[in-house]
């Protein structure tokens, strides 16, 4: 796998999270994890956990992102209130989203978009247990942060482009439109209907590319009079699905499952419940 620090669209941040991975390897007490139980902490703190499981460095979680005195800390921070840093004696890390160039268009101009804290949990993680089996099956968890991310709402997210487009290189994922998804969850979309989706899929193989074009605009037709979602984020719900070895629904879909455990938990329970999860499986 590529190294995650390494690559553009990490550069404020890359000396920070590889300073905090050798910090940590240092740590001779335990490493207190801090956070909200929101889903984007969730997916922060499954890869972060995951690597310090692999590399057996002992931790405990805390939903709460008041800052102790004395002990090691992460904090993680789903928005830009706070700046990612690092400070040492006591090891305190802040992670948190910035903007930053994320793509090069034609005409030689950056584009910008959120580097979120799930993307740089990953970053670190991969830091701490380059080889560890947990963390590499997480991979393709690393665009889950930009996916639930507003901006993909409001305008073209180029970091979750190219965060993708690491994980294509990487042979990770593989991208397909919604009907060569085996099981997926469109439960969030009411403009779908289900049964229509079925009768597609089901004879998709047999339709030419116009064919294929046609019965998916169809499909998404009701979503046209709505406000939500915007044109990038449909186009990734139908026809750029991300899928992994071994799963039967997309990332989209399981993000929409991973939802669920707030309606029906405390938020704490819910969020415990998604990072072990994933830690334990690698999906939802």
């Amino acid at each position: 796998m590529r190294l995650l620090v390494d690559e553009t669209q990490f550069s404020l941040v890359s000396e920070i999270l590889s300073s905090a991975s050798k910090e940590i390897g240092r740590l001779n007490e335990p490493l207190l994890l801090l956070c909200l139980p929101t889903l984007s902490s969730s997916f922060s703190m499954a890869a972060i956990e995951s690597s310090l499981v692999d590399n057996g460095v002992t931790y405990r979680r805390k939903f709460s992102i008041e800052e102790p005195d004395n002990s090691p800390w992460i904090k993680i921070i789903d928005d830009d209130s706070e700046k990612t840093s690092l400070e040492t004696n006591p090891f305190r890390l802040t992670i948190s989203t910035l903007v930053v160039d994320g793509l090069i268009s034609h005409k030689g101009d950056s584009r910008k978009g959120p580097l979120t804290s799930v993307a740089q949990a990953h970053a670190l993680a991969q830091l701490i247990s380059p080889n560890g089996h947990r963390i590499r099956r997480l991979r393709p968890w690393l665009i889950s942060g930009n996916w639930i991310n507003s901006a993909m709402d409001n305008t073209y997210d180029p970091l979750y482009s190219a965060l993708r487009d690491i994980l294509l290189e990487e042979g990770i994922i593989k991208v397909v439109p919604i009907p060569e998804v085996p099981e997926p969850n469109v439960s969030e979309y009411e403009w779908i209907d289900e049964n229509v989706l079925n009768a597609i899929s089901s004879r998709w193989i047999s339709l030419d590319l116009e064919g294929k074009a046609r019965v998916l605009s169809n499909l998404v037709r009701d979503s046209l009079i709505k406000s939500k979602p915007s044109t990038s984020r449909l186009e990734e719900i139908v026809w750029h699905c991300v899928l992994a070895p071994g799963w039967s629904t997309d990332l989209a879909g399981q993000i929409s499952s991973a939802r669920l455990y707030w309606e029906e938990n405390n938020s704490n329970i819910a969020s415990s419940k998604v990072i072990d999860k994933l830690i334990r499986d690698g999906v939802i």
